[in-house]
């Protein structure tokens, strides 16, 4: 999979997982997403950044776990019965990359509606420059859809541990 464009994001918003994170609604199409699960035990990695959420072990697989809250300069929220881990495969620098993603809240499997699709204001946004494809409604709200490949690009460069063997 390559780095996705705003105009390749219209076909993937037929299937759209829509979640919460920092009291902002977001998604993500599903095609790059493995599964969602509840929170597993998280192990710490030593000396990494805000970023990095720690290490997780799902079916004798170690994945490591991203938390972009610090990223978007959102607040930490702690883990309740409602946080689940986005398992999110994609292509990063040509390598094949499975991370987990923090979001407190998933609300469904869902689709969007290709003319609600906006890009991302140049101005008077919270969004970091490059972090998000579009902007779009659903339900009734703005949600911000990440670019999860230029995400990872940026970060890895900052915390290489994130990148994981499959």
């Amino acid at each position: 999979m390559t780095k996705k464009t705003y105009a390749d994001l219209i076909p993937r918003l037929n299937s759209v997982v829509a979640f919460e994170m920092g009291g902002e609604q977001m998604a993500l199409p599903t095609d790059v997403l493995r599964e969602v699960l509840e929170l597993p035990a998280l192990t710490p990695v030593p000396c990494a950044g805000d970023f990095s959420a720690g290490l997780i072990n799902i079916r004798g697989v170690v994945l490591p776990v991203a938390d972009w809250r610090p990223l978007f300069g959102m607040p930490l929220k702690a883990a309740d019965r409602e946080t689940r881990i986005l398992i999110i495969e994609t292509s990063v620098n040509e390598q094949t990359m499975t991370v987990g993603v923090i979001a407190e809240k998933v609300h469904a499997i869902a689709e969007i509606d290709p003319d609600t699709l906006r890009p991302v204001p140049a101005v008077g946004t919270r969004w970091p420059k490059g972090t998000l494809l579009a902007m779009a409604r659903w339900n009734d709200a703005f949600v911000a859809i990440p670019d999860v490949v230029s995400i990872f690009e940026n970060q890895i460069s900052q915390e290489p541990q994130l990148v994981g063997a499959d």
